[in-house]
């Protein structure tokens, strides 16, 4: 048994957290439940209890002012491998990865890769600060793991 059942949040810093909640809106359409005077935006999503007993946890997304000024990250190259070069990389589950890509192309973002494989539908993209996100759809059925 794990000491970890979920994730409670997802925090991402930047200089400027209003503009990056801006991108996210305009090029993913998440819109954010709550925008703070001191800059942090956030969003809640909802999980079920692991355990089966009906309990559902909030898992946040939050945008929030970074302490200090954060150095300005790369996001014109594509990588050798989507994995393992970054410190953090953000999933982002959709049911239509092919409607979430046409509304990025309407915007100039490029996706950096590409896969499809038994567990879904695969892609990369930079958001507007430079951090990468892996875009996925899951398969009607998920493989076992």
């Amino acid at each position: 048994m794990t000491d970890i059942e979920g994730i409670g949040g997802v925090f991402v810093f930047s200089n400027d957290p209003g503009t990056l909640a801006d991108w996210y809106a305009d090029h993913l359409g998440i819109e954010f439940e709550f925008r703070l005077e001191s800059g942090t935006s956030g969003r809640t999503y909802l999980a079920h209890d692991p355990h089966g007993k009906g309990v559902v946890y909030p898992t946040v997304f939050s945008i929030m002012e970074a302490r200090v000024e954060l150095p300005a990250l790369e996001s014109d190259a594509a990588p050798p491998s989507p994995y393992g070069d970054a410190r953090v990389m953000i999933n982002l589950r959709t049911r239509d990865l092919d409607g979430v890509l046409e509304r990025l192309a309407a915007r100039g973002v490029t996706p950096i890769g590409r896969e499809d494989n038994e567990y879904g539908r695969f892609t990369w993209v930079y958001d507007g600060d430079g951090n990468r996100l892996e875009l996925w759809e899951p398969p009607a059925e998920m493989p076992p793991v």
